[in-house]
């Protein structure tokens, strides 16, 4: 076989001399070869060019996706420093609230729990996607803990509202107006010679001088416990109501011309429930105020704001 040769003729239809080649086998393997050869040149060069454009496609694909994420981390930025803000409102007005109400602080370690920072916008601003992603996380981990923050403000506004509930129900019922609009007082609480026995005694209570009808109200919230309506003539404390405002502390309200409730009946502050009259045992219209604390009689003066 290595002593055949490959003879190759070469002519034209137009009349041409014939030419002849002749190829060894060596010659043809060699010429095979470097047309491989070329061949694969032409391949990895190829190669090496989709691979560069690829690459390129890549990196302009990252810088976008880099970009938009970007994007994305400075609106986040913005809402949870929005809400971080609202936060710290809503912890400011909780801590005065309970100031108000006279509660008990829980403390500002116990109010932020365990608070972190957001990193400063340039930081956000990365470079490698990785730097990113540390800080998106580390924007989710303030969002958990500013949710913690939320929790804990959620459940001390029941406990306020809880404690506001109280207080009101018992700044209702505490006597806190004077039970005549105007008047003049006449005798104060404590040591006094009586007005019609003339014997020194302790007057526990309050007289509030006025013409004869002025309205008597209430001076909180309460319920009508006894009303006395027969009363023997210059004896005693004439018509007159007692009120349970609850809490240990009645009130008494003596000389009455008319008393315009019934026992049992649910009286609000500022409700009429009688006028000034001079019954029972009296050198004129006014009306006599007492208030009683746990059975015990107390100055009323403390009881009036005026």
């Amino acid at each position: 076989m290595y002593g055949k040769r490959l003879k190759l003729i070469y002519f034209s239809t137009g009349g041409s001399d014939v030419k002849e080649y002749s190829l060894g086998w060596q010659r043809i393997v060699a010429f095979f070869l470097g047309f491989l050869a070329v061949c694969l040149v032409f391949v990895f060069i190829g190669l090496a060019l989709f691979t560069d454009i690829l690459h390129d496609a890549q990196n302009v694909d990252l810088k976008q996706r880099n970009t938009h994420l970007k994007t994305m981390l400075a609106e986040i930025e913005a809402k949870v420093q929005a809400l971080e803000k609202q936060v710290n409102n809503i912890q400011k007005d909780d801590k005065d609230l309970r100031i108000f109400l006279s509660m008990e602080d829980p403390g500002e370690d116990t109010r932020k729990l365990g608070r972190g920072g957001l990193a400063k916008p340039q930081s956000i601003y990365s470079k490698s996607e990785d730097e990113a992603l540390r800080n998106a996380n580390r924007i989710n981990q303030l969002l958990e803990e500013l949710e913690n923050r939320m929790d804990f403000a959620a459940k001390s506004r029941l406990e306020i509202i809880s404690k506001y509930n109280e207080n009101d129900q018992k700044w209702r019922r505490m006597p806190s107006i004077r039970p005549v609009e105007g008047g003049r007082m006449t005798d104060g609480f404590g040591p006094r010679t009586h007005p019609t026995i003339g014997i020194q005694q302790f007057h526990d209570g309050l007289d509030i001088a006025a013409p004869r009808g002025t309205a008597v109200y209430a001076p909180a919230d309460g319920r009508v416990e006894k009303v006395i309506i027969k009363y023997q003539p210059n004896q005693s404390y004439g018509r007159q109501i007692v009120i349970d405002h609850g809490n240990g502390i009645k009130t008494r309200y003596a000389h009455l011309r008319n008393i315009d409730v019934v026992e049992g009946e649910e009286v609000t502050r500022f409700s009429q429930i009688g006028t000034v009259g001079d019954t029972g045992r009296a050198t004129g219209p006014h009306l006599h105020y007492e208030v009683i604390v746990d059975g015990e009689h107390q100055n009323p003066v403390f009881y009036i704001l005026e």
